[in-house]
């Protein structure tokens, strides 16, 4: 499970036992290895001793593996890591509780601490749950390739994205802003987004708390 090959058949054998009701219910899209690790890529090396990484939406884990491969190359330092993976898809779960074991097991030589927790949860829910009630700033990194769907003005979803002052329209803006929101200080978060944020009235309020609240250091097209 040590390379893109491995983890792109693993992407393959999922995406094959997928529902395609289910994905487009849960608007879900795997990232490619080759892809996830120039996401990886993107992040500076030792910004902190004790990374903690969000990966949302997390699928089989392909972002996750990306970091931890540069991580295990020595490209980021790190003493100790710990990931927290959201995945409601059950069946997408059992294969990303599979390559999170393997990459246990490989650090376990290291000298690098890494620990693990895969949440179940509807990330919005759990997520503005932490802000409102925790108001806590957990995560040091996130990769996120986050899913792509309308967002029901009536719907559960935008209610409790309202609850913590985040208006917008889509899935993916909603994690994003999300993320934001959960970023320690001076964290850095790489993530696919569509160009649709850009343009028009309904994400103007997703801009301006993008602007507001963080430091664009890297587009790429």
């Amino acid at each position: 499970m040590s390379n893109g090959v491995s983890v792109d058949l693993m992407r393959l054998e999922a995406n094959e036992k997928l529902d395609p009701g289910r994905k487009s219910e849960l608007g879900q899209f795997m990232t490619p290895s080759r892809v996830a690790q120039y996401m990886a890529s993107l992040f500076s090396p030792g910004n902190f001793d004790a990374i903690r990484l969000l990966d949302a939406g997390a699928g089989i884990g392909s972002l996750t593996a990306a970091f931890l491969e540069r991580l295990l190359a020595a490209e980021l330092t790190a003493s100790a890591m710990e990931v927290t993976a959201y995945e409601i898809d059950s069946q997408l779960r059992g294969y990303l509780e599979k390559l999170l074991e393997t990459y246990t097991e490989r650090t376990r030589t290291t000298g690098l601490s890494l620990t693990s927790e895969i949440i179940a949860y509807d990330f919005i829910e759990d997520a503005t749950d932490r802000i409102i009630f925790w108001n806590t700033q957990a995560f040091t990194h996130a990769i996120l390739n986050p899913p792509y769907k309308k967002i029901h003005g009536d719907s559960q979803h935008r209610k409790s994205l309202r609850a913590v002052g985040i208006e917008t329209v889509n899935l993916y803006s909603a994690f994003l802003g999300l993320a934001v929101r959960l970023m320690a200080d001076g964290g850095e978060i790489v993530a696919i987004i569509p160009r649709s944020f850009c343009n028009g009235p309904y994400y103007q309020s997703f801009r301006v708390a993008l602007l507001n609240q963080t430091a664009i250091n890297h587009i790429h097209l």
